[in-house]
């Protein structure tokens, strides 16, 4: 029998430590992933001209993948690329997961995937990661999407609508003698923050979130500060109710209060949007893609700024918007009746929140799409037979 002496204990100690290192290493590599940019664009010293479609209040962008066509949403509120379970979007290897943070507060852990070389324009995009969100809902709008992190990487851009195009340079220079409003911008979690004046001193801190299809919208948080530290600001709220009317990546928001806000201005650097209608969410203040009905946007995240350039040369304009009366969520795959106004239409009708659409004009409803795809007529009112929160059901006549 041979026996080990301190010379090969110490030599079998450090092999098996060793090995127990690499071990560690590729389960913590296969487990975890860091945010980072380390995905490859094609060409350097670059100008290129995209096509992109600005449809609904969202920015899509068309990409090749193997001489197929693929819609991408542009998505200033993501941090990285996001793919849904639910699509058939060809990803090509996992790379671990990562805590996520969506724009209502929820927290997840998610794997990360890597999308497949993709071409955009005249350039291919190597290597690019996106998280992978379990959904049950076909997004039908896009394929995927592409997160803020192609401008972290250090490419300016012109989110340019007027000429349904993104320019897209890596000189942060491109665009220095162009006109606009800029701001500067903070990144949080790896996504841009802006200060926006509302009201007089009242200075929110938002979102840029081309995700978002409101041009801006206040966090509940926002909202009672303000009216603790400016009494005044009283009279920018048009009504107080109870619900929730926002989804993010992982859901719906959680049900609270919500104001009903009738701002006189928003003011972005000193460009400002007057009249403006709109409400309070529990997830953070954000300036969505509504931005773009009114001007476009340069980013430079050399600079961290953001460059406002209205479609007119001039320093404000009207948006006059019509306040949200109702809104509705998917609840266990139906229409519900998320949030609704005392002050509507509808809640005169006899719709409360909390109600679950059950058919429409004698139409079963049997899922949320169904029921966004009915064609309802306008100005007509149509008969809802809704179950409300205590499990009776009644029908109500009203206009959707």
């Amino acid at each position: 029998m041979y026996f080990w002496g301190m010379k090969g204990s110490n030599y079998l100690w450090r092999m098996c430590c060793g090995a127990l290192y690499i071990i560690m290493c590729m389960t913590t590599h296969a487990q975890s992933y860091s945010y980072n940019t380390k995905f490859t664009i094609s060409k350097k010293n670059f100008v290129d001209s995209i096509p992109i479609e600005f449809d609904n209040d969202q920015i899509y962008i068309r990409a090749t993948i193997r001489g197929k066509n693929y819609r991408f949403c542009l998505d200033t509120g993501s941090s990285q690329g996001i793919v849904y379970s639910s699509s058939d979007f060809p990803y090509t290897k996992k790379l671990g997961t990562i805590t996520s943070h969506d724009a209502n507060g929820h927290t997840s852990k998610i794997e990360v995937v890597q999308y497949p070389d993709f071409q955009i324009g005249d350039l291919m995009v190597r290597g690019y990661p996106g998280s992978y969100i379990p959904s049950s809902q076909r997004h039908t709008a896009f394929d995927a999407v592409i997160g803020f992190d192609l401008f972290n990487k250090g490419l300016t851009a012109k989110i340019d609508v007027e000429n349904s195009v993104l320019v897209l340079t890596d000189n942060y220079k491109y665009f220095d003698f162009e006109p606009g409003y800029s701001t500067k911008y903070r990144l949080v979690r790896w996504v841009p923050n802006i200060k926006v004046g509302i009201y007089h001193y009242c200075i929110d801190e938002a979102r840029f979130d081309t995700g978002s299809r409101r041009l801006y919208e206040m966090s509940r948080k926002s909202w009672q500060t303000f009216m603790e530290q400016f009494p005044d600001f009283q009279t920018q709220v048009e009504g107080v109710g109870y619900g929730r009317r926002s989804i993010g990546t992982f859901g719906a928001e959680k049900p609270g209060e919500v104001a009903f806000l009738w701002l006189d201005a928003v003011q972005w650097d000193f460009f400002t949007f007057h009249d403006y209608h709109t409400l309070t969410t529990q997830g953070n203040s954000r300036i969505g893609a509504g931005i773009l009905n009114y001007g476009n946007i340069i980013i430079n995240p050399r600079r961290k700024e953001l460059i406002f350039q209205p479609f007119d040369d001039t320093m404000s304009c009207y948006v006059s918007n019509e306040q949200t009366d109702i809104a509705f969520l998917p609840m266990n795959g139906r229409p519900m009746v998320a949030l609704i106004w005392e002050k509507s239409e509808q809640y005169a009708d006899g719709l409360r929140e909390g109600d679950t659409i059950l058919s429409v004009d004698g139409t079963p409803i049997l899922s949320f799409q169904q029921f966004l795809n009915y064609p309802f007529v306008n100005e007509r009112k149509h008969r809802f037979l809704v179950r409300g929160k205590d499990g009776t059901t009644r029908m109500v006549e009203s206009v959707r």
